[in-house]
């Protein structure tokens, strides 16, 4: 075996043919390096010149004239072949030293438990083999904390598994809720459809109106766009919308029915030998139907005055490789929230997933707490209502490269934090 560094082409074959995250992908690595941030494609080839190992790696500065090191969920690798495991480090090592690299951390993309979101351990992955190989080489382990932290990769990821499915299956198995809403927003005449960079702006407005609203942190628009930039149709932003005129016609469609069953309601009471409690009650249900498709109608009225053909309802954030289709982000528009456009959003991009033959729609980060006092317990329980499991993954490993400088910059970071 050998390390060296590796051409963009080995890379990305090698994280195409292996699971992977999307931090481990070529346009991540041109993005890096383009704007200005010191990246390197590392691997291990075999004697036949097979890749074995690659790995994206950043260092970052530190006091100066020293840097750190990351390699964002990866290396991409074998974790149950602990030879290849200790070569791969030890030369990555010998790569950083000279490079005034203070400290390595890495958060391999492996799973450690699936849980339900209930928190119930579905399967347990067993990783001790891996966690016995890291200490072995020096690393230390950070724990397992549960949470968002802006400093670190989600640990805790909402995930379903489409493979071997169709679309009929996946719609069974989500709850009352979720499908009532999908099927609601398809008859609503809802659209999806993807928007360009120079269109961005109107994502990054349903995200400013949901974190506004649930006081959450955001990323900044460079983040989105840089990313939107370099990684090019591999970053998908759809943008869920409605044709009103479609809804309005709908709506005057089923208000026209409802008024004529009512109609008919009361006229039942003019038979004889009628049951009128029971026609009244069917009555009072037409009334109640007919009052709500109404209100409906004259919104929908309202909102083709003032926004035209179209109002845009919600929008999210994608990344896809060879491997997943992940939703990093989203929002929707606060005052139309009962459209549920955000479930026509899910919905069409799991047929996505289906459609291109990928095995995981990944939902993404949830923080781990799986009790109603949770930050995120709403979002916990729209990822399980489509029938999603949790991925825990194993965590954080550091190994200091320079032990003198790197207590040197854990005694500053002390002193700063007192």
């Amino acid at each position: 075996m050998r390390f060296t560094e590796l051409t963009l082409d080995e890379f990305k074959q090698h994280t195409s043919e292996n699971k992977s995250h999307f931090t481990q992908m070529v346009e991540n690595y041109q993005m890096k390096v383009e704007t200005g941030k010191e990246t390197y494609l590392v691997g291990v080839k075999n004697d036949s010149g097979e890749v074995l190992a690659s790995c994206l790696v950043t260092l970052s500065p530190l006091m100066r004239v020293m840097r750190y090191a990351y390699t964002n969920r990866g290396p991409v690798m074998d974790y149950s072949n602990e030879g290849l495991v200790k070569f791969f480090f030890a030369e990555l090592e010998k790569f950083l030293k000279p490079r005034k690299v203070v400290s390595l951390r890495v958060d391999p993309y492996e799973v450690l438990n699936v849980w339900n979101h209930d928190g119930e351990i579905l399967e347990d992955k067993d990783q001790t083999h891996l966690f016995n190989t890291f200490q072995d080489m020096g690393y230390s382990h950070t724990g397992y904390p549960t949470g968002f932290d802006i400093r670190h990769q989600i640990r805790w990821l909402s995930v379903l598994n489409v493979e071997g499915k169709d679309e009929k299956t996946l719609l069974n198995d989500m709850d009352s809720l979720r499908k009532r809403n999908i099927k609601k927003a398809l008859k609503n005449g809802m659209r999806m459809r993807f928007l360009e960079l120079d269109e961005l702006n109107i994502f990054r407005d349903f995200m400013n109106q949901t974190s506004e609203m649930k006081d959450f942190f955001d990323r900044d628009d460079t983040f989105y766009y840089e990313r939107k930039k370099y990684y090019k149709d591999k970053v998908l932003v759809p943008l869920v919308y409605i044709e009103l005129d479609e809804y309005n016609s709908v709506n005057e469609k089923d208000l026209k029915k409802l008024e004529a069953d009512l109609a008919k309601a009361h006229k039942e009471l003019e038979k004889d030998n009628v049951n009128v409690e029971k026609v009244q009650r069917k009555i009072e249900n037409f009334e109640v139907q007919v009052k709500n498709k109404r209100e409906n109608y004259e919104e929908g009225l309202r909102l083709k005055e003032t926004h035209g053909d179209t109002l845009n309802l919600a929008s999210g954030f994608y990344f896809v490789n060879d491997h997943e289709v992940v939703y990093l982000s989203g929002g929707t528009a606060n005052e139309y929230r009962h459209f549920a456009g955000s479930y026509l959003m899910q919905w069409e991009m799991i047929k996505y997933t289906l459609e291109h033959n990928l095995p995981i729609y990944n939902f993404y980060g949830i923080t781990g707490v799986f009790t109603e006092d949770a930050e995120d317990y709403g979002v916990l329980q729209f990822k399980k209502g489509f029938n999603a499991v949790v991925n825990e993954y194993v965590g954080d490993f550091i190994k200091p490269l320079n032990k003198p400088m790197n207590t040197l910059h854990e005694t500053i970071q002390k002193i700063k934090n007192r």
